[in-house]
C-alpha cells in the first residue's frame, strides 16, 4: 500500500472501469491534486488492485470516496484496509462522509459510520418536459458567487474548484435559475447531471430538463430520495431507477439545507 502518484491514474482509472463504475481519468486527477489517494499495487500492468481517496471540505467535512478492490482481490481484507488508511488520514476533521452501495453499508457499519439519508441513481434516456413557468439559462462567468454561495448552504461546505471543474468539462449542462443551479460532467459510460441545488421541487425539475437537453444525450442522476415530487415526474417520462446508495457520516455534519439538495455530485463527490 502506498500513495498513489499521476503515473497511476490510468490504471486506477482502469479499476474503476472493469467494477462498472463511471469515472474518468479527470475524476481521478480530481482526487489526487486536491485530495489524497491511497493505492494497493500488485504490479499488474493494466489495473491496480486496490484504491481508496479522500477529499477535504475543509475543517468540518471530509469525504472518502472511490474504496475499490479488483475482483479477483477482493475478500482478502484490503477494502478494510484502505478504509482505516482513510479515517486515519481525516482524524481531526469534525464530520466525515461517504455514499455507500448497499454491500459497503455492512462494511462501514463495522467502522461507526451511521446513515444520514438515501438516494438512488437514475437513468435518464430521453429529453424531459418542464415547468412552462421557469426558464433557466446557462451559466456564465458572473454566476460563480451566486452558485457557490447556494451549494455551501445545501451541502454544508465549500467546494469551488470541484464544481468549477465539472463546468468546465460539460459547459452544456450547467444551468442556473432563481433559487437554483445545475452542473454536469463527463462520465465514461454516460454524461452525469448534479448537483442539482434549487429552492423547490418545480425549479429543480426545470433545471434537470435543462441539463439533459443541453446534454444532448442520455444521462444519469443521483436523486435524493426525499425528493418524490421529482422522482414522480422522472419516472412519468422514461427516467429509470437503477440502483440505491446510502449516505453515511462518522461523526457530525455541519449544518445543511437538505430539502434544496435534490440531486448529488455523485457518491465520490458528496
Amino acid at each position: 500500500m502506498r500513495p498513489a502518484t499521476e503515473a497511476d491514474l490510468p490504471r486506477a482509472a482502469a479499476l474503476s472501469a472493469r467494477i462498472g463504475w463511471n469515472q474518468v481519468t479527470a475524476d481521478w486527477r480530481h482526487f489526487l491534486r486536491d485530495g489524497a489517494v491511497q493505492v494497493i499495487d500488485d504490479d499488474d500492468p493494466h489495473c491496480l488492485a486496490a484504491t481508496a481517496a479522500v477529499l477535504r471540505f475543509g475543517p468540518g467535512l471530509a469525504w472518502i470516496s472511490m474504496v475499490l478492490v479488483r475482483p479477483d482481490r477482493r475478500r482478502a481484507g484490503l477494502a478494510m484496509t484502505l478504509m482505516r488508511w482513510a479515517t486515519e488520514r481525516l482524524q481531526g476533521v469534525a464530520g466525515i462522509a461517504l455514499d455507500a452501495t448497499p454491500a459497503g453499508r455492512e462494511v462501514y457499519r463495522q467502522l461507526g459510520f451511521r446513515d444520514v439519508l438515501g438516494f438512488t441513481r437514475w437513468a435518464v434516456p430521453d429529453a424531459l418536459p418542464a415547468p412552462d413557468s421557469i426558464a433557466p439559462r446557462a451559466v456564465t462567468g458572473d454566476d460563480w458567487p451566486a452558485i457557490l454561495a447556494l451549494d455551501a448552504t445545501a451541502f454544508g461546505a465549500p467546494r469551488a474548484t470541484l464544481l468549477r471543474g465539472f463546468a468546465a468539462r460539460a459547459p452544456a449542462g450547467a444551468f442556473i435559475a432563481p433559487g437554483g443551479f445545475v452542473l454536469a460532467r463527463d462520465g465514461l459510460r454516460t454524461p452525469q447531471i448534479g448537483p442539482v441545488v434549487a429552492q423547490d421541487a418545480p425549479t429543480a425539475m426545470a433545471l434537470i430538463a435543462a441539463a439533459r437537453r443541453g446534454l444532448g444525450r442520455p444521462a444519469v442522476l443521483d436523486l435524493a430520495d426525499a425528493a418524490t415530487p421529482v422522482a414522480a415526474w422522472l419516472g412519468a417520462h422514461g427516467a429509470t431507477p437503477q440502483r440505491p446508495f446510502t449516505r453515511m457520516v462518522l461523526g457530525a455534519l455541519p449544518p445543511t439545507k437538505p430539502g434544496q439538495n435534490f440531486a448529488f455530485a455523485g457518491p465520490e463527490f458528496g
